[in-house]
C-alpha cells in the first residue's frame, strides 16, 4: 500500500471542509501493514490515504487508525458520540450496530470500551475492507462482524436478519439529499432521504426495548426532517446538544447528536404462553 498524505478532506460539493485535527505520519508504516502483522483474511489492495493518531481520550493500544483511499473521514462529525462511548461507556456490555462504518472508528471504540459484539455495515467496498483492517490490527475483531451492503438495496437494515436486534444503534449517516454517482458518494448524499426513512421504518424490528439509536448530523434540514418524521411515527427523540438548530448554518461542525428511542406502541411484546419471540406491537 502506498502512504499518501492528505491533510484536508472535503465532504460533499463545497460543504463541510475542515482541517483534519490529527497527526498524519507516514512513518507509521512500521506499526501497521508490515509483513510481520499481515493476515491472510484482510484486503490489502487499497491505497492508504493517511494514518491518524487518535486523541488521548480515544487511544487504543497506542496504534494509529488507517484511512483507505475513497473512505470518508471527518472526526468532527461524531465528537459527542465518541465522548459518550469512551467516557459514559454506553456500549459496555451491549450489542451494537453501526450503519455506515467508514474507517470503523466508532465500531472500534465500542469494542475497545466493552461492547459485547458489534455489527457494522457499509455500501463502499473500500470502507468494509478498511473497518475490517482497523479492527483486526487492533486485535478486537473476535466480536466484530462487518457486512457489505449491495447498491441494489441500500436500505439501513438490508444486510441484517429479520430477528437481529441490538441494544445500541449508531450512525453518522449521509447528511444531504443528492445524487450518488460512485460508492464513496454514499458518505455524503442520501437520495430523497431514503436511508433515513428506512432506518426509522426498521427500528422497531432491530432495536431492543430500552435501546438507543444515536445519529450524528450536521445538516440543519436533515435534523429538522428527522425530528419531524420520528415524531410522526411515534418515536421518542432527544437532541443531545445545547445548540439551537434553527440558529445554525445549513451545514455545520461538530455534528449534532440525535437520540431516537422506541415509543410505547413500538416496543415488541412477548407471547408468554407460546414462548414465541417478541413481535412488534401492531397498534
Amino acid at each position: 500500500m502506498n502512504a499518501l498524505v492528505s491533510p484536508r478532506i472535503t465532504r460533499g460539493t463545497g460543504h463541510r471542509r475542515s482541517l483534519i485535527h490529527a497527526v498524519v505520519a507516514t512513518t507509521l508504516l512500521s506499526c501497521l501493514g508490515c509483513p510481520a502483522s499481515k493476515r491472510n483474511d484482510l484486503d490489502y489492495s487499497y491505497d492508504v490515504e493517511q494514518y491518524v493518531v487518535l486523541p488521548d481520550l480515544e487511544q487504543i493500544d497506542g496504534q494509529p487508525l488507517v484511512q483507505f483511499e475513497s473512505v470518508f473521514w471527518e472526526p468532527d462529525d461524531t465528537t459527542s458520540l465518541r465522548k459518550l462511548i469512551v467516557e459514559d461507556q454506553i456500549a459496555a456490555g451491549r450489542s451494537v450496530l453501526e450503519i455506515g462504518t467508514g474507517t470503523g472508528l466508532l465500531s472500534l471504540l465500542c469494542l475497545a470500551n466493552g461492547a459485547q459484539k458489534v455489527v457494522a455495515t457499509d455500501i463502499n467496498p473500500a470502507a468494509v475492507a478498511n473497518a475490517r483492517y482497523n479492527v483486526a490490527m487492533h486485535q478486537l475483531d473476535e466480536s466484530f462482524d462487518v457486512r457489505q451492503v449491495s447498491p441494489a438495496d441500500p436500505s439501513a437494515f438490508a444486510v441484517l436478519e429479520p430477528d437481529e436486534r441490538f441494544d445500541l444503534i449508531v450512525s453518522n449517516p449521509p447528511w444531504e439529499d443528492g445524487k450518488v454517482a460512485a460508492p464513496s458518494d454514499h458518505a455524503f448524499y442520501d437520495p430523497d432521504f431514503a436511508l433515513m426513512d428506512s432506518l426509522l421504518a426498521g427500528l422497531p424490528k432491530h432495536l431492543n426495548p430500552g435501546g438507543r439509536c444515536l445519529l450524528a448530523y450536521g445538516h440543519a434540514p436533515a435534523i429538522t426532517r428527522l425530528l419531524s418524521e420520528a415524531d410522526a411515527l411515534g418515536y421518542q427523540t432527544k437532541v443531545l446538544d445545547d445548540r439551537d438548530v434553527d440558529q445554525l448554518p445549513l451545514n455545520f461542525l461538530p455534528g449534532m447528536l440525535i437520540e431516537v428511542r422506541l415509543g410505547r406502541n413500538q416496543i415488541p411484546k412477548v407471547d408468554a404462553s407460546s414462548g414465541d419471540p417478541p413481535a412488534t406491537d401492531p397498534r
